[in-house]
């Protein structure tokens, strides 16, 4: 007897398998049809994309980061001398 309740989602997860699959074979047919350097050069860029870049934008936010807290500090230590000298009787 055939079930005529299927499980939520198995129908969108075998529609994906078959794209993923079928994304699969173009991306094995497209390497078969490229010439050596032609590979070459995409397995340089696709190293570049995995490794460098991120390590790059990595270091951009951490530089950032460290620019905007040296900065927050310098304005509380000024505001604090600031205070502090208006504070004192003159002499």
């Amino acid at each position: 007897m055939k079930d005529i309740n299927s499980a939520p989602g198995s129908t969108s997860f075998s529609a994906f398998w078959n794209e993923l699959c079928a994304y699969t074979r173009q991306g094995m047919a497209a390497l078969r049809a490229m010439s050596w350097p032609m590979l070459l050069a995409c397995c340089l860029g696709l190293a570049f994309l995995i490794t460098i870049l991120p390590l790059a934008i990595m270091l951009f936010v951490l530089v950032m980061l460290l620019r905007w807290a040296s900065n927050s500090d310098d304005m509380g230590t000024d505001a604090e001398t600031k205070a502090a000298n208006s504070s004192q009787s003159p002499q």
